[in-house]
């Protein structure tokens, strides 16, 4: 049996033998009712932001990548905000939720948000045929996608708020959207990403990761595929930016192993 058969299967059997209706802890968005919903808001407001603390065991790291697209920096701007605040999209198997009155909006600075890895979609994904004839009703059942809904919320989840968001930056300066970790998620820092006009007609689009892991199990995971999957998202939303406005990357120092799921 494969990697990731094997991995789905004991997903969805340790969630199946855990199963309880509805979302035990932190809510659901979008997956079960309206009072879940609620519940996921009001937790979110609670989250405080994680600062990077040199006096910690493990280290502060900086990840910096940059993707060039043969488009403007204006309109690469505009398409990569456009991207990140629809609701339809995905950057692997990561989707974005924020409060209900936000979601399709512009973002606006300190707009708490979360990004979750969902888990029944990467057991979709990764089980064979035969254990989706098997199994595929029960990754369904509205029992399990809330019990899945709750694992993502504890587990497999970043939370933000957005620190710094310039669309309209006076002329020769950058387009800049930046957001800090909050508590939930496994690392603290921040995220930022840099549009910059690089001649007429071509524009750079910079990530900027600085992080720091919480707890020595998780810093062995991201050191060891955990920032790949990172840079995976990352490419994705550049990709889903540029193919908007019908333009291309032009060249990108993320490593082509790294690019795609």
């Amino acid at each position: 049996m494969g990697d990731k058969t094997t991995k789905a299967t004991f997903v969805f059997l340790w969630a199946t033998i855990l199963a309880i209706p509805g979302c035990h802890n932190g809510g659901c968005p979008t997956k079960a009712a309206s009072d879940a919903r609620a519940v996921w808001e009001a937790e979110l407001d609670k989250k405080t932001e994680l600062v990077l603390d040199a006096k910690r065991e493990i280290t502060i790291k900086r990840d910096v990548h940059v993707i060039v697209v043969s488009a403007d920096a204006a309109k690469l701007a505009a398409a990569f905000h456009d991207v990140m605040r629809d609701p339809k999209r995905r950057f692997g198997l990561i989707r974005v939720d924020r409060k209900l009155a936000n979601v399709g909006k512009p973002f606006q600075p300190g707009e708490r948000f979360q990004g979750r890895y969902e888990i029944d979609e990467a057991l979709k994904r990764d089980m064979p045929a035969w254990e989706k004839r098997i199994f595929g009703d029960i990754v369904a059942d509205p029992g399990i996608k809330a019990l899945l809904c709750d694992i993502e919320n504890q587990a497999t989840s970043d939370y933000g708020v957005i620190a710094k968001l310039d669309l309209s930056p006076k002329e020769g300066q950058d387009y800049v959207l930046s957001y800090h970790y909050l508590s939930g998620s496994p690392i603290a820092g921040s995220s930022t990403f840099i549009v910059r006009q690089v001649s007429p007609g071509t524009s750079s689009l910079t990530q900027v990761f600085e992080y720091q892991e919480l707890n020595a199990t998780f810093a062995q995971f991201f050191s060891t595929g955990g920032l790949k999957l990172h840079n995976q998202v990352v490419y994705s939303q550049a990709s889903q930016a540029a193919e908007l406005i019908g333009a291309t990357i032009v060249s990108s120092d993320i490593p082509d192993a790294y690019k795609n799921p």
